[in-house]
């Protein structure tokens, strides 16, 4: 369980060469080592979208690691919002669910 005081929440947005590349799969794989938790789905304007929680470090390192991606991918730019709190997902999820594209 994540503590509330540490908790930090964003929203990203993920362009360039990221869809086609298992871009998703490795976002998952990659927050779920760092125990964080939220959502990431394609756009149909071909991007990656995600919305997660976690230890403010784990999350930190986590945005870093989206810049690079999978060995396929090439991010061409990260944006990051703070939110205040999760949307579509229970806050009592475990783990990163994968959405359909919007």
């Amino acid at each position: 369980m994540i503590k509330k005081t540490s908790i930090k929440i964003v929203h990203i947005f993920i362009t360039g060469r990221v869809q086609g590349v298992s871009y998703r799969w490795w976002f998952q794989k990659e927050a779920e080592k760092k125990k964080i938790i939220g959502w990431v789905r394609n756009r149909t304007s071909n991007r990656v979208e995600a919305e997660i929680a976690g230890d403010e470090s784990n999350i930190n390192e986590m945005i870093k690691n989206c810049k690079s991606g999978p060995l396929l991918a090439e991010v061409e730019n990260v944006v990051i919002n703070s939110v205040d709190q999760l949307t579509q997902v229970n806050k009592n999820i475990k783990g990163i669910k994968i959405l359909e594209t919007i």
